[in-house]
């Protein structure tokens, strides 16, 4: 039986949708479903692409780090580890598997590329929750 999505396509997919979700559903802070859904992220990654070990660690160690952030309510670095940094990296790292971004693939070019991405996610939430606002604004007057 042949599968619906080639592996490295529905992680692709799933990457979106963790973003999708820090851009939507946590707007303003990251709580213990986010790190639920990161760590989700996290183990269908360990079953779909090849990563280097020094890598594996790397996100190892981010994983238990945001659990670590929630369980010790560490406001201030929480944007560290929500949804939209989380899927960001996850998306970096399938799409660096395929060698698709940035070419080589390793530590170093996948922090530079994670950056680069979680910066335009991280923007992108920005300017909806402002949208959201302007619009929960417009509803009440109307």
């Amino acid at each position: 039986m042949d599968t619906i999505l080639s592996p490295q396509f529905a992680m692709i997919l799933s990457a979106l949708l963790v973003i999708y979700i820090g851009i939507v559903v946590e707007k303003y802070y990251v709580s213990w479903s986010s790190v639920y859904t990161n760590t989700l992220s996290f183990v269908v990654m360990l079953g779909t692409i090849a990563m280097s070990d020094y890598v594996f660690l790397l996100l190892l160690a981010y994983t238990i780090m945001g659990y670590a952030a929630v369980k010790l309510r560490l406001r201030r670095i929480f944007p560290l580890f929500g949804c939209k940094t989380y899927g960001s990296l996850v998306l970096v790292l399938t799409l660096g598997s395929e060698g698709l971004l940035f070419g080589l693939y390793n530590v170093i070019t996948v922090l530079v590329s994670w950056a680069v991405v979680a910066l335009v996610v991280h923007l992108i939430g920005y300017k909806y929750v402002k949208y959201s606002r302007r619009k929960k604004a417009w509803l009440k007057r109307h």
